[in-house]
């Protein structure tokens, strides 16, 4: 994935917003994350928590790796598929 694409790629489907936006957001505000999450996805739900709290923190030290960013985005994706999957399926997750 280009660096473009990646920029233009959304964070999280709850704010529909993109990276290259959420970046602008953390820059551009001096809240805490759980106040300037908000402003990125609207709501309280952890579903992009990790690639979310990783650029908050790469955006207030200076540097951003845009590579563990969208690593981070596909673990989530995947994580949240293998869990869908798990819950659709009439197999148990959790064994005794």
């Amino acid at each position: 994935m280009s660096q473009a694409d990646l920029l233009s790629t959304t964070i999280c489907a709850c704010g529909e917003k993109s990276v290259a936006e959420a970046i602008t957001l953390f820059q551009n505000t001096s809240l805490p994350y759980p106040k300037a999450k908000k402003l990125v996805t609207g709501c309280n739900k952890s579903c992009c928590r990790r690639p979310l709290m990783r650029l908050f923190d790469m955006v207030e030290f200076g540097r951003i790796d845009l590579a563990e960013v969208a690593r981070l985005m596909d673990l989530e994706s995947s994580t949240l598929g293998l869990l869908l999957d798990q819950l659709s399926s009439d197999q148990p997750t959790l064994q005794s």
